[in-house]
């Protein structure tokens, strides 16, 4: 009994290293946007609406619905008066970046004529990629519908994220952009498939080889990598007592309009 015991827990810290050499090597690319209506997804590091910012719009689709549960009844039961908006559940398709490859971001499950909007203010791809990783981005596909709307093949590096690789492909605000998307705006589905470049052979093959010892298995290879994650609504009372409403909308835009308003 005392040997299967060990014999187990050798096994398991296996798995443990494996599992923490795969992951030791994986970056997540992120799609993000905001409509003419201000619905949006944040940047995943933007401290208001973002990953690690203590809500759960980052998950979501945030609809304003001019902040009046009365606009959308239908939809009174995801008014978070927290934030002041709707946090509408959705699946986001997220990208495990581990190599050069090709991989997709994608949304699905929202209805985009919901709030009246019929374009972008800000269409972009964010990751986690350290902007130092000699890392870029290329060939941005924008699929609208399941059908190619619209290709950039070099995206507009975004000037304002000084940490991690990020690209836009609209931003409105950004007057100096020379290739925007002007493709259809989408009534059930938004992905773009593009391809990273410039990171084999760098932070994230070092990172995974020091992370790994000498018996654990290799790290999983990229391809089309996704991983899909769905949101789901958590209580209404996130505890954001005060929220920049607009300024945490307008990513990368340089809008000074902020609308403050205490919770209810």
């Amino acid at each position: 009994m005392k040997k299967s015991r060990m014999i187990a827990a050798v096994a398991a810290s296996v798995v443990t290293a494996s599992a923490l050499a795969v992951s030791a090597g994986a970056y997540t690319g992120y799609l993000g946007f905001q409509n003419t209506v201000y619905s949006f997804r944040n940047a995943w590091n933007d401290g208001t609406y973002g990953l690690n910012s203590g809500n759960d719009a980052f998950s979501h689709v945030v609809v304003w619905g001019n902040k009046d549960p009365e606009t959308f009844p239908d939809y009174e039961d995801n008014f978070d008066y927290d934030i002041e908006a709707y946090l509408l559940d959705v699946t986001y398709t997220d990208a495990s970046i581990t190599e050069d490859g090709t991989y997709t971001v994608a949304l699905d499950g929202f209805d985009w004529t919901l709030d009246g909007a019929n374009s972008f203010n800000l269409l972009y791809i964010n990751t986690d990629i350290p902007i130092d990783s000699g890392a870029v981005i290329k060939n941005a596909k924008v699929l609208v519908d399941g059908a190619e709307a619209q290709t950039i093949a070099e995206p507009w590096v975004n000037p304002d994220e000084k940490e991690y690789v990020s690209v836009l492909l609209e931003n409105i605000w950004n007057t100096d952009m020379t290739d925007r998307y002007s493709g259809a705006y989408p009534t059930a589905s938004l992905a773009i498939q593009f391809d990273v470049e410039g990171l084999s052979g760098g932070a994230v093959d070092a990172a995974a080889e020091e992370a790994a010892p000498a018996e654990a298995a290799p790290a999983a290879t990229a391809g089309d990598t996704t991983a899909a994650v769905t949101s789901s609504k958590g209580s209404p009372d996130t505890g954001v007592e005060d929220v920049a409403v607009i300024a945490g909308l307008a990513l990368a835009a340089g809008a000074g309009i902020a609308l403050t308003r205490k919770r209810k």
